[in-house]
């Protein structure tokens, strides 16, 4: 089964945050194993809650030998992601 959910905006704002993180775990608990995409065209920044849940799902899809990818991420996303060594715990594509 394979679940895509979007990302947007600047993920600053917990509340919104909150509401994204709540979604995403819900779908990895209902028994998502194989793909959660996770689409980023959107996403202008993020802050350390988010970022502390995009790495808190990886664990969790990977514990169930699923996988998760983040699509769309922009060049300085990226750049992001690379500076923390997040590269070498999530897939990004």
């Amino acid at each position: 089964m394979e679940t895509r959910l979007a990302i947007k905006g600047d993920v600053t704002d917990v509340e919104s945050w909150d509401e994204f993180s709540q979604e995403l775990t819900s779908v990895i608990d209902a028994g998502v194993a194989k793909l959660v995409l996770l689409d980023m065209e959107r996403v202008t920044y993020l802050n350390s809650s988010a970022l502390g849940s995009i790495v808190s799902a990886q664990r969790k899809v990977a514990d169930r030998e699923g996988q998760m990818v983040l699509v769309n991420v922009s060049k300085k996303l990226l750049q992001f992601f690379e500076l923390y060594n997040l590269t070498e715990i999530l897939t990004i594509e």
